[in-house]
């Protein structure tokens, strides 16, 4: 007769079928794929372009130095290994091991604490994968994730992430991260004993550290061998006397090109990516650092702590080399700021890029009479009035020499005419993406380096030139692979390839940078940028000289260097041709090491060439002293003869009036028109002035020159009603800029009517 079932019964029933089926689906349940994803799991290895390991870095799910274990790609001894040290009934359980459990429970029970484990390699990875506090609920969950993992994945694949993952002492996970620390050896290459020296130790790495405790570390490598031959894996074989050959005396993490391993991993790799080869030339790298310390070495005495230098590849846009300081560990001086990347002021390396702008877009050519004379600029602060390096006016000067001379004035005057948005335009087409502020900030001053930018994007608009006025990215990986061995896709360039100046106009702006002659007037002759090939170079310093810089190019090769202080303090007579010249010479002679003929730096069917005066830049005459050949655009070439030099002798006209009677040259210009009656020259009828907002009233001045009759008689000025005041030799004064209209007259002292009267008009 059947008993009839109580609630209790049926309520136990329902309750144990309602958690066995939970059980099922949390079995059952899909494993996240992102969980078992081996990147995740492996550091990642940065190599230089000849494969040599520069860094690894570790994991952060990792918590260590690990890489992908591949089974396919490893000797059955390794996995077989572990398999006898951890689990040797692994191939046949469900994930857990009844037997195991039971054997540990029997000894648990006996001594009354928790004195064996039973965990399996299922577990052992369920652990790792989701790590948990010691306890019985935490033993459960390990259980029930294995079985989970063993539902869904194959015992190869349970191997492969286990192999991946498992910790191995010293910051290491996995074998094959393992093999390479100790053995200096990929894990494929392992020897039995190795491999069985790997399996020992999960169970406790530290004490078993083979740098450290070689001795237990072989003992326990031998019982694992012992274990293999009891599971039949090995032949019976005398281990004892084999070789380790631990890798202790070249223990030694790699740790090369640091600032250029963090940039290339942390924003130009692809996710998922384990391994990365790099353009980076390591020979060559750990020359231009030596070459980085030596300098600041050197300039120690002049307050100078810091350096740093790019190489490019300018056909391909690789970085060949990567300085960022002189020692990343140095903390006094902020060695691990990548000073490559930090943004400071360029000085005069910007300039080339405004004059680019301006022959392109207001007929500049080399030959241009720019004006170096003092010059007042109107600006947002005040009246602006840039100084030559050398505080001195040079005068009448054509634009090549004002170019490779580095003369401020006529740079000014240049971006005057391109507008202080056109030259903050052109600045944006060449890259300098680090000007973000707006034209009215950086003012006309942006042309000397009154804005910040980094060196990298300084080398990459200078490559741009080099490439014939076409800018691109630069490039730092030629391939990465996934865990699994594979080419990933890798990241686009920050931009696609754009011309930033036309071909003909790169070929002006090399040229130019490339002349010695025309760079002698401020450096001499003999100078950091003169090399044993032609090279078109520019240097640059900044305000209170707390930067200085240089950039340049061969038809191969683009180098840019800085030199200075992380913490922005001013060097001591340092400039750009002394502190990062010398820098850029040695830097340019490594990059161009085993180019036995360089190409040349442009192309000479591009330009055309013509003989002009090289004082006025206009066409040579009989009476022009002296003559250069100057190149030209196609159909850029001056037109009218020289206008300065005559059977009469010289004649600079008004705009040199001053400077010429500063440096005492003599030019029939200087003292008379030739003419009976006084001239103004300016200003002219008609003119019309606008005040700036922005400056006091100090400042809103017209500029004044008069010419005076034959003779260089004395003159005198009249403005609308006010007094007559004199006007002695040049014959130049500045008058205020009073809102309205205005009369101005000049007279021959003691006469009554004036020589010459102008109406002009100030707005604003």
């Amino acid at each position: 007769m059947n008993r009839p079932r109580t609630p209790l019964s049926r309520g136990f029933v329902l309750t144990a079928g309602l958690g066995g089926l939970c059980l099922l689906a949390a079995v059952l349940w899909p494993l996240p794929p992102a969980e078992l994803a081996l990147a995740r799991a492996s550091s990642l290895r940065v190599l230089a372009s000849d494969g040599t390991l520069l860094r690894e870095l570790a994991s952060s799910t990792a918590e260590g130095h690990a890489a992908p274990a591949r089974l396919d790609a490893l000797p059955a001894d390794v996995w077989q290994a572990f398999v006898a040290a951890e689990d040797k009934r692994f191939w046949s359980h469900p994930g857990i091991d009844p037997l195991a459990v039971l054997r540990a429970l029997r000894e648990d029970l006996r001594q009354r604490r928790f004195a064996q484990g039973a965990s399996t390699i299922p577990q052992q990875l369920a652990r790792l994968l989701r790590p948990h506090r010691r306890g019985l609920f935490g033993k459960l969950g390990e259980a029930v994730f294995a079985v989970r993992l063993s539902a869904h994945l194959s015992k190869r694949e349970i191997l492969e992430q286990y192999l991946t993952r498992v910790p191995l002492g010293n910051d290491i996970r996995g074998v094959e991260a393992a093999a390479r620390l100790y053995f200096d050896r990929p894990a494929a290459a392992l020897t039995p004993l190795q491999a069985a020296l790997l399996a020992a130790l999960p169970r406790s790495p530290a004490a078993l550290d083979p740098l450290r405790q070689p001795g237990r570390a072989r003992a326990a490598a031998l019982r694992v061998l012992a274990r293999m031959e009891a599971c039949g894996y090995l032949s019976a074989n005398d281990f004892a006397n084999a070789p380790l050959d631990l890798a202790t005396e070249r223990f030694r993490r790699a740790f090369e090109a640091a600032h250029f391993v963090e940039e290339a991993a942390r924003h130009r790799t692809p996710e998922g990516a384990v391994t990365v080869e790099t353009t980076l030339d390591l020979a060559l790298q750990r020359a231009v650092e030596g070459a980085v310390r030596e300098q600041v070495l050197q300039l120690r005495d002049r307050n100078v702590s810091s350096a740093a230098a790019l190489v490019i590849d300018n056909d391909s846009g690789e970085v060949l080399a990567w300085v960022g300081s002189p020692d990343w560990f140095d903390e006094a001086h902020a060695g691990r700021i990548d000073a490559v990347r930090t943004r400071r002021q360029p000085g005069s390396t910007l300039k080339p890029f405004a004059y680019a702008r301006a022959m392109e877009l207001d007929a500049l050519t080399p030959a241009t009479l720019l004006s170096d004379v003092e010059s007042h600029f109107s600006a947002a602060s005040g009246d602006y009035v840039p100084k030559n390096y050398d505080r001195r006016a040079h005068g009448p000067v054509r634009a090549r020499v004002a170019l490779a001379s580095s003369y401020n004035v006529p740079a000014v005057r240049v971006a005057e005419k391109l507008t202080a948005p056109g030259l903050l335009r052109a600045l944006h087409q060449a890259g300098f993406d680090s000007l973000v502020l707006d034209a009215e900030h950086y003012g006309l001053g942006l042309v000397l380096g009154d804005g910040e930018v980094t060196l990298l994007e300084l080398a990459r608009a200078y490559a741009g030139i080099a490439r014939g006025g076409v800018l691109q990215d630069l490039t730092l990986l030629r391939r990465a692979l996934d865990a699994h061995g594979k080419p990933l896709p890798l990241l686009p360039p920050a931009f696609p390839p754009r011309r930033m100046m036309t071909s003909a106009t790169t070929a002006l702006v090399t040229d130019i940078l490339a002349d010695p002659a025309a760079r002698a007037p401020s450096f001499g002759l003999d100078n950091a940028l003169r090399l044993p090939f032609r090279v078109a170079a520019k240097t640059g310093t900044s305000r209170a000289f707390t930067d200085n810089w240089t950039a340049g190019s061969t038809r191969e090769r683009t180098v840019a260097v800085w030199v200075g202080n992380m913490s922005g303090e001013t060097m001591r007579h340092v400039s750009g041709i002394t502190g990062a010249g010398p820098l850029f010479q040695r830097v340019m002679t490594l990059a161009m090491a085993g180019i036995e003929k360089p190409a040349p730096l442009w192309n000479d069917r591009t330009l055309e060439s013509h003989e002009v005066c090289a004082l006025s830049g206009s066409l040579a005459t009989e009476f022009c002293p002296s003559r250069v050949s100057e190149r030209f655009a196609a159909g850029t070439a001056p037109t009218q003869p020289c206008e300065m030099h005559s059977r009469k002798g010289l004649d600079l006209g008004p705009r040199f009036y001053d400077w010429a009677a500063h440096q005492g040259v003599e030019t029939l210009s200087l003292s008379t028109s030739g003419a009976a009656q006084a001239a103004l020259a300016f200003p002219t009828d008609g003119d019309e002035f606008l005040r700036s907002p922005d400056l006091p009233d100090t400042a809103q001045t017209i500029p004044v020159r008069a010419l005076a009759p034959a003779g260089g008689e004395a003159l005198e000025l009249r403005l609308d009603d006010g007094e007559r005041t004199a006007l002695q030799a040049p014959f130049s004064t500045r008058i205020p800029a009073r809102r309205g209209h205005h009369e101005l007259r000049l007279y021959r002292r003691g006469l009554a009517d004036p020589d010459a009267r102008v109406f002009f008009e100030v707005k604003g």
